[in-house]
């Protein structure tokens, strides 16, 4: 009785039937590669740049009224400070890939949330939109020279690691249809044929890999 190559789950309790074109695993293993590529060289590129998430966490100095139960009826209300995040009173929203658009929820968030921008360390200058009260456009300042390198840097060793990752879904594939020789699983011109068919999805994978890699260099030096 045939035995089924444990490595390959399309052929996992199928001990009958082998499929040496079922190239199911390795596509995975390469889409899993060029995922985690993608949202690495993502972070890259962020590297010494303002990002969303860098203003939505600006704290807030919000000046809130509240009645004073000491005083008569009528009187004005006694105000108080309070603090915020930025991004739980106010949207922030990309525009390009030089402007951060801050919406606030309530006009008299504006004023405070321009003041928390101009105050941070990131070097920001936020001018109200004058078509719209509530919008506070943020340019945002370009990356500099060493940052970029930086950031080139770090997108070859995730290059590097994708093609890594790649080349281990291409040997795990070859160790199965090793197995499947060896076991004379599969007759010799078919697991030829495979194995063919393996090397050009692995092939793609890795021109893949390159294409993200040299697309997101493009992207660092703008």
């Amino acid at each position: 009785m045939n035995e089924h190559v444990p490595d390959n789950k399309a052929t996992r309790n199928r001990d009958d039937e082998i499929d040496p074109y079922d190239q199911s695993e390795l596509e995975s293993g390469i889409a899993s590669a060029i995922a985690r590529l993608k949202d690495a060289l993502t972070k890259t590129r962020d590297a010494g740049r303002v990002t969303p998430n860098m203003v939505e966490a600006l704290p807030v100095e919000l000046n809130i009224k509240h009645p004073d139960q000491s005083k008569p009826k009528g009187k004005a209300e006694t105000p108080h400070h309070e603090r915020a995040k930025l991004g739980d009173i106010a949207s922030v929203v990309p525009k390009g890939g030089r402007m951060l658009q801050v919406f606030a929820a309530e006009e008299a968030h504006v004023k405070p949330l321009t003041a928390a921008i101009m105050a941070s360390d990131y070097s920001l200058t936020p001018e109200v939109d004058k078509n719209n009260t509530l919008l506070i456009l943020v340019p945002v300042p370009p990356a500099t020279a060493e940052t970029r390198q930086q950031a080139a840097q770090e997108a070859k060793k995730c290059f590097d690691k994708a093609s890594l990752d790649v080349r281990n879904a291409r040997g795990d594939a070859q160790k199965r249809f090793r197995k499947m020789e060896l076991n004379k699983l599969v007759i010799q011109d078919e697991l030829k044929k495979a194995h063919k068919g393996m090397e050009d999805v692995a092939r793609k994978g890795q021109d893949e890999v390159k294409r993200v890699y040299e697309n997101a260099l493009k992207t660092l030096q703008q």
